[in-house]
């Protein structure tokens, strides 16, 4: 056996990855109509409200980069508990959602969906 194993072997690669995100992604639009369309901003709520907003905006981006460019996450004090996470793509997006949903975050499991609409300074990107 060879000491050590060529680059990619043994992984899966970022493309059956994205397949498979991709073919979760069909699976609950069909068992959920409700749902925005898929967009680079999400939305997440049932955080813990008793963590200071810097810190839990700190964490957020730890939380979301390991799935992609966060871009910007927005969050104030009428919002307690909610918070909007920007990614660079709606696959970074897609990805992240369908990894993280449910998983403990400060003691509570995170909720996440798309935002029913862009950030603003999205939309300032893309005119």
């Amino acid at each position: 056996m060879a000491a050590s194993k060529r680059h990619g072997e043994g992984t899966i690669s970022s493309e059956k990855k994205l397949d498979s995100v991709v073919k979760r992604q069909r699976i609950q639009e069909e068992n959920s109509p409700g749902e925005p369309s898929p967009k680079n901003t999400l939305y997440v709520h049932n955080l813990n409200d008793k963590v200071r907003i810097k810190t839990m905006r700190e964490n957020l981006y730890l939380f979301f980069s390991t799935y992609g460019e966060v871009l910007q996450i927005s969050m104030s004090p009428k919002l307690r508990g909610q918070a909007f996470v920007v990614l660079r793509s709606v696959d970074e997006a897609n990805l992240a959602r369908l990894s993280l949903q449910g998983d403990q975050f400060f003691g509570k499991p995170v909720h996440i969906q798309f935002s029913k609409h862009n950030t603003k300074s999205i939309i300032d990107e893309q005119a």
